[in-house]
């Protein structure tokens, strides 16, 4: 069965813009647009505007306080429900923005996952309070019946237990006539005020009254006809901020913060399946604040490079704290935000069936610690490139190649450390001798090149010494010499 979870956020106008202007505010606050309110905080409504509001009005109501106008920015509202849509695909794939300033979550499947229906509306409502958003909420069995149900008062929308045309029955008509004006005009005329009364009329007189579209809106919203299928595209990229109400004194009272973003950051990672080798932290001052920072004190981003941490938000949250302690902190920060442009589809990592030897992701880690404190180019690893000489195949690199197959590696018989100039070994009546006599394991491996100039042709042995430690060595095929090229580990 489906069931619809809407979460409408009637200030988002407002608190959407609050966010960016900062919070220590005693102003009553007004959002106007062409000329009118669209929001209002608690102190402005306590003076009496209302939404819809002529702004000469509001002003006259608030000439004896101080108060501030501004006005409304679709985009910053519609960056913050890009946001919100992505923290919520972390509890449904199926979701969709509605109608500007609400969200609807198909919440039916995954009843079990969240505990039931009660500890995923707590999950919401914590969620929410955090995030300093108000929210109406609304439970029901259609997308339109959820948001209907959301205008009910003290959460009655929220539980569906009663069968849906009871849940609906009490509110009122005016609730849809932004969709149908004439139609609510004309029901309203013959008194026809709220759903009980509607509902009761038979299909075929509402048809002929109202017409077809209505009719069909109506039968989708009971259930009795199915609403069109709708498919949620999580971004290609990911960007969530966390807004404080105060200003940050040290960089402990970041770290809040800083673990609940990377913590919706590797939910997105599990949902969409994608990795990221790169994070980007971002400090925010409100707008009420900008103006050019303290010489030597720079507003700056600091970005975390990572090769392991993929999904891992304990191990982000310990990088970025390592480079954290490497920044000056700016004054006056309210928010923070992370945002990350590079997202790559995640790919199953190779292990060893009985994990045996070294741990690969634990020397990585160290690496990626290593980098965090002391820079991305302090640290860095030793790599392949398709050169046929030994001397030329071996490059310093400070990214991580994707780790495949070990035995499709071209380097898997060979050190990577290789000595500066290949030293000469004593042959003594077929036997070859460094730090004593010495056994050959494996070869020859031929490698032949720059024919075209000097030519190189060489056999590669396999040597081990009698200490036991397995060497690198050659045989000039011109000059028939023994030579030392490499030590192995």
């Amino acid at each position: 069965m489906s069931l619809w979870l809407c979460l409408r956020f009637d200030l988002l106008p407002l608190e959407a813009l609050l966010k960016q202007q900062g919070h220590a505010c005693h102003a009553a606050t007004i959002v106007v647009a062409q000329r009118r309110v669209l929001a209002c905080d608690e102190q402005a409504s306590l003076a009496g505007v209302i939404p819809a509001q002529n702004i000469s009005t509001a002003q006259a109501l608030l000439a004896h306080s101080e108060y501030r106008l501004l006005e409304r920015s679709r985009e910053t509202e519609q960056t913050l429900l890009q946001q919100l849509a992505i923290w919520a695909y972390g509890l449904s794939p199926h979701l969709e923005p509605w109608q500007d300033n609400a969200l609807m979550i198909e919440i039916g499947s995954c009843l079990r996952l969240h505990h039931g229906l009660d500890a995923l509306l707590n999950h919401v409502n914590n969620e929410m309070n955090l995030r300093g958003l108000t929210v109406a909420i609304g439970v029901a069995e259609t997308r339109t019946a959820a948001w209907l149900l959301s205008h009910t008062e003290h959460g009655l929308g929220c539980y569906p237990e009663q069968p849906l045309t009871e849940r609906l029955a009490s509110l009122p008509l005016h609730l849809i006539k932004a969709e149908f004006p004439k139609v609510v005009e004309r029901l309203e005329k013959t008194g026809i005020r709220d759903f009980r009364q509607l509902l009761d009329i038979p299909l075929s007189a509402l048809g002929k009254r109202c017409g077809k579209s209505f009719l069909n809106w109506l039968n989708q919203l009971t259930g009795r006809q199915q609403e069109p299928i709708i498919t949620y595209q999580p971004p290609t990229h990911f960007e969530d901020t966390l807004w404080f109400g105060f200003d940050i004194q040290n960089r402990q009272e970041l770290h809040p913060a800083m673990r609940r973003l990377l913590s919706h950051f590797c939910q997105f990672l599990m949902n969409t399946q994608c990795v990221s080798g790169v994070i980007e932290w971002r400090y925010l001052l409100p707008q009420r604040r900008l103006q050019p920072p303290p010489q030597g004190n720079p507003v700056a981003p600091f970005k975390v490079f990572s090769d392991t941490a993929r999904q891992n938000a304990e191990l982000w949250f310990e990088l970025s704290c390592l480079q954290l302690d490497n920044q000056s902190l700016p004054e006056g920060i309210e928010g923070l935000s992370l945002i990350v442009e590079q997202l790559e589809e995640a790919s199953a990592t190779p292990e060893d069936l009985f994990h045996v030897g070294v741990n690969p992701v634990s020397r990585h880690e160290l690496v990626d610690r290593l980098r965090s404190r002391l820079g991305l180019q302090a640290v860095g690893y030793l790599d392949s490139r398709p050169e046929h000489l030994p001397e030329d195949a071996v490059m310093e690199t400070h990214t991580l190649r994707s780790q495949g197959n070990p035995d499709e590696d071209p380097l898997r018989q060979r050190p990577f450390w290789l000595l500066p100039e290949p030293q000469p070994i004593h042959e003594n009546a077929d036997q070859l001798y460094w730090n004593g006599a010495l056994d050959m394991l494996h070869g020859p491996e031929r490698i032949e090149d720059q024919w075209w100039s000097t030519p190189v042709s060489r056999d590669y042995y396999i040597a081990c010494t009698p200490q036991k430690q397995p060497i690198w060595i050659y045989q000039d095929r011109h000059n028939r010499r023994w030579y030392l090229h490499g030590l192995f580990a």
